[in-house]
């Protein structure tokens, strides 16, 4: 099943705790009305009981005989709802006949009197107690069945969810973590092993297919070095006699060239993995947390309803309320997750495919955001941005997004090299003076650069970290990026302590090119 319904499922089944919450809240109105029905027909039986005894206990009365009356009151007692039936003459203190048994709850009780009337006249008084504990009390006893078979599916769905996580979301993800972590590193002879076929699966075939490309091109690079020194050599002195030769040397360079782009590219991507499985370490272990404290909230609750304590309101209103927080909580990290995954899929298939589509420049800048954040996160630096909503584009979303990130990271390196602080400002929105153009900047308050270095800052190879971690080929690709592909324009502007300004203005509609010319226009 592939990932994206995987996951989609996970949610369905984790939404399926907020049936609990309406379970609990039905539980106590049943609780409610159940009592409600019991002591309404408690007050009809009272009713018709009390008018059926003072009409047949007139006669003995009259005739002033207990003992036919004593068989009339105790044959009400064969209904465990009787209290107390007390019947009394009267002129006469003493109760004529009086029968009893012992209250459990005062509370359920209701007592009505009546007179007992012969030939028009009063000539005694009838007293009757009802309790409507006993039918109470089996009614409860089904409710709190019901409860129980609906503690036992909640238990299930919790034990499935928690199976669910592990296996299929935060166990692989672990192990693409680690992977990431290591390529990172530089630590490339590890093959990335991966199981089944969804997303997370295709996440970590796509870094076993960069893995090997990386080793591949850096095993051809280091043959391209070994050689290219030599030929070059030999190619100046013999310039005069083999210019065949010196042009055939120059053809490896350009191809040595573009493997180190392609390298580059790979390596961009490499790092955005890595970031998004560290990303969603933080929603998913919340998950996690909150479904192992419900599941320890419903043994509570189950350990509760086994023993021979009643169960007490405040249990089940502290469960609802629990188990709607948790329902809350699981609710947002896994959304939280979910779109992570997305922004991710579509940033790496656009950089992987570099495909022309039709899409939202500013939804593109937020998705590079997602991507390029957790380099900045655990930095004093911010990134903030003011964009532009609605502008169309029908562009290289992909290549875009490269050239963004590679500004961001830029600015990172570079601007806030050795800074306690900094910020960096990405703006989007539409030409003045063209309404077939837009225009994207970045601009950071760093160290800024002098004009010599910001003249050449497009030259393949130039950096100013040479030895240490510049390959000097981000901007160049910035610049053929936007200017061969895109068909637009990049300009900075910079001073020494003032910081760096990116401006790149581009339309809307990029130019068609033909297979040849897009695939020169990364190098």
């Amino acid at each position: 099943m592939p990932f994206s319904q995987s996951l989609r499922w996970a949610v369905i089944l984790t939404l399926l705790l907020g049936l609990l919450a309406p379970s609990a809240l039905v539980l106590v109105y049943d609780f409610q009305a159940t009592r409600t029905a019991v002591m309404d027909n408690l007050k009809r039986d009272l009713d018709r009981s009390t008018q059926v005894l003072r009409l047949s206990l007139a006669e003995p009365i009259w005739q002033v005989s207990p003992d036919l009356a004593q068989p009339m009151v105790n044959a009400q007692f064969d209904d465990e709802r009787f209290i107390a039936v007390v019947v009394s003459e009267t002129n006469n203190t003493k109760p004529f006949v009086q029968e009893s048994r012992p209250n459990p709850a005062p509370e359920l009780a209701l007592t009505q009197t009546a007179p007992i009337e012969r030939e028009g006249r009063q000539i005694g008084q009838l007293s009757v107690t009802m309790s409507g504990a006993p039918l109470l009390a089996r009614a409860q006893k089904d409710l709190y069945a019901g409860a129980g078979r609906t503690l036992l599916v909640a238990a299930l769905s919790m034990a499935l969810i928690l199976w669910l996580l592990r296996r299929r979301v935060l166990g692989p993800m672990e192990r693409l973590s680690k992977v990431a972590f290591e390529l990172g590193s530089g630590q490339m002879s590890k093959p990335v092993e991966v199981e089944g076929n969804d997303e997370i699966a295709r996440v970590g075939q796509a870094m076993e297919r960069m893995r090997l490309a990386l080793l591949e091109a850096f095993e051809r690079l280091r043959q391209h070095a070994n050689t290219l020194e030599d030929q070059v050599s030999q190619r100046t002195v013999e310039l005069t006699k083999t210019n065949t030769e010196l042009t055939r040397a120059m053809q490896q360079l350009k191809n040595a060239q573009k493997e180190l782009v392609e390298s580059e590219k790979l390596a961009s991507l490499g790092r955005l993995v890595a970031g998004v499985a560290h990303e969603l370490n933080t929603p998913l272990g919340n998950a996690m947390t909150v479904v192992t404290a419900l599941e320890d909230r419903w043994g509570e609750l189950d350990a509760a309803l086994k023993s021979s304590q009643p169960l007490r309101r405040s249990q089940l209103e502290g469960l609802v309320t629990d188990t709607r927080r948790g329902q809350d909580i699981l609710q947002r990290n896994v959304r939280k997750a979910a779109e992570l995954v997305r922004d991710f899929k579509q940033v790496a298939i656009d950089q992987t495919s570099d495909a022309r589509r039709e899409f939202d420049l500013a939804g593109m800048v937020k998705d590079v955001m997602v991507m390029v954040e957790p380099r900045f996160k655990h930095t004093p630096f911010i990134i903030d941005t003011q964009l532009t909503e609605g502008l169309k584009m029908n562009s290289f979303p992909g290549s875009l997004g490269q050239v963004l990130t590679n500004l961001l990271i830029n600015a990172l390196v570079h601007g806030f090299h050795d800074r306690t602080e900094g910020r960096v400002l990405v703006t989007c929105q539409a030409a003045t003076d063209n309404p077939d153009w837009v225009e994207l900047t970045v601009k950071d308050n760093g160290w800024g650069m002098d004009e010599n270095v910001r003249k050449r800052i497009f030259d393949p190879f130039f950096t100013t970290k040479l030895g240490r971690g510049g390959t000097g080929l981000g901007m160049h690709i910035v610049h053929n990026i936007v200017t061969q592909l895109l068909g637009g324009f990049i300009d900075v502007i910079s001073e020494p302590g003032q910081g760096a300004l990116m401006r790149l203005r581009l339309p809307t509609q990029a130019p068609e090119m033909s297979e040849h010319e897009e695939a020169g226009a990364g190098v």
